[in-house]
C-alpha cells in the first residue's frame, strides 16, 4: 500500500496515510518522463552589471532563462556568467542582447509620450 501523495509505502493493513491523510493506493501511477532540453547560451560576461542587465532584458520580453555561474560569481568574485535560455527563444534573446550591447535597447520609458510624438508642449 502506498500513499498517492507522499509516496511512502506502508504495510498491509493500514489504509489512510497518517501524514497526509489521504486513502492508500496498491499500486503509485507511474511517473510522468522528464523531457530535457538543451539549453543555448546566449550571454556570457564577467560583468555583473551587464549580466544583470541582461536578465532584465529577457526578464522584460517574457523569456525565460537560466543564470549559469551567478552564484560562483557573487561568491568568489572571479569567473563568468551565462544566460541560457530555451532553443525556442534563442534568437529573440540574441537580438535583444545584441541591442543591449549597441546601445540600441529601448524601454517604454524610453519611447515618447504620445503628446511628445505629436509635437505639443506643455
Amino acid at each position: 500500500m502506498f500513499c498517492p501523495k507522499c509516496h511512502y509505502e506502508y504495510e498491509i493493513g493500514i489504509t489512510t496515510c497518517p501524514d497526509c491523510r489521504v486513502p492508500l493506493v496498491d499500486e503509485l501511477p507511474p511517473e510522468d518522463e522528464i523531457d530535457y532540453t538543451e539549453l543555448v547560451t546566449v550571454f556570457t560576461t564577467g560583468d555583473a552589471g551587464l549580466f544583470m542587465l541582461a536578465k532584465s532584458i529577457l526578464e522584460d520580453a517574457g523569456i525565460d532563462y537560466y543564470a549559469k555561474g551567478e552564484k560562483t560569481k557573487e561568491l568568489f568574485a572571479a569567473g563568468f556568467m551565462e544566460l541560457q535560455v530555451h532553443p525556442d527563444n534563442a534568437d529573440e534573446a540574441i537580438k535583444l542582447i545584441d541591442d543591449m550591447a549597441k546601445g540600441n535597447y529601448v524601454t517604454d520609458e524610453d519611447e515618447p509620450d504620445e503628446d511628445e510624438e505629436e509635437g505639443e508642449e506643455r
